[in-house]
């Protein structure tokens, strides 16, 4: 028995033309997205077989026994490896900095020299002159102007006694801030005061002791700090452009944390 073959009228053959056009252009969709799935494959695969992967000049991912002299060659990082430690981001990036206790001696040092220290003479000048009792230690040179800072938002009456400490004279009505600086004075820790526009510190690529003149780069910052165990200096900003009134920058002062 013959077949015979029905003939398609036009709108079948425009629905057969836009099936094919579907198809294929599901097939190129899907070949696009195993082809993309693919190079993020290889180079997840890349990047896991090399420990070494840059993320800038002092930040790398690396395996857990990596030393500090692979770091610095891998960063571009050239001080001496002494000066370095190595900390963990919370993502898991390794980052070089100059630790914190030389960073802590330089910018003591700096303060009590009044000009930039050679860090061959830093670990002498601070057995020389860090204070040994805990509290709140004020700089020579700063301590009639950060009495005054003191004086002018707080109750009670204060008084810088012969060996640079911070001391309550008169304990009258309290204010917020009056409790603060009672509860520094007796802390388990030597809380440094200085006021000046800027401060010294050690520069994480070449190791050289520089400036770091904090209130140029932010005239309406108020201090800056410097921490090393239970030591900190804090460095209240000398306001030579007068944008801040010491009820300012007391108030911020007495919020950083020790």
């Amino acid at each position: 028995m013959e077949l015979k073959m029905k003939k398609l009228n036009k709108k079948q053959i425009a629905l057969i033309f836009i099936i094919l056009i579907l198809l294929i252009t599901i097939s190129v969709v899907v070949i696009i997205l195993k082809s993309n799935k693919t190079s993020e494959e290889k180079l997840q695969e890349e990047n896991w077989e090399n420990p070494f992967t840059q993320i800038n000049k002092n930040e790398i991912q690396y395996q857990e026994n990596a030393s500090v002299d692979e770091l610095k060659k891998e960063t571009g990082l050239t001080a001496d490896s002494s000066l370095y430690e190595v900390n963990t981001e919370y993502d898991g990036r390794k980052v070089l900095n100059i630790k914190t206790s030389i960073q802590y001696k330089v910018a003591f040092a700096g303060l009590i020299k009044q000009q930039i220290p050679q860090l061959n003479e830093t670990e002498e000048i601070l057995q020389k002159n860090h204070p040994e009792e805990n509290g709140i230690w004020i700089e020579k040179n700063s301590r009639a102007s950060i009495l005054e800072i003191i004086k002018d938002s707080t109750k009670s009456e204060y008084e810088v006694d012969s060996q640079g400490y911070l001391k309550i004279k008169d304990k009258k009505q309290q204010n917020d801030k009056d409790k603060i600086i009672e509860k520094w004075i007796n802390s388990d820790k030597k809380i440094i005061l200085t006021k000046a526009s800027l401060y010294y510190q050690v520069d994480e690529v070449t190791g050289e002791v520089t400036e770091y003149p904090f209130e140029q780069l932010d005239p309406y910052q108020t201090y800056d700090q410097i921490k090393s165990d239970n030591n900190i200096i804090i460095v209240i900003t000398s306001n030579d452009k007068k944008y801040l009134n010491n009820n300012e920058i007391l108030q911020d002062v007495l919020q950083c944390e020790i």
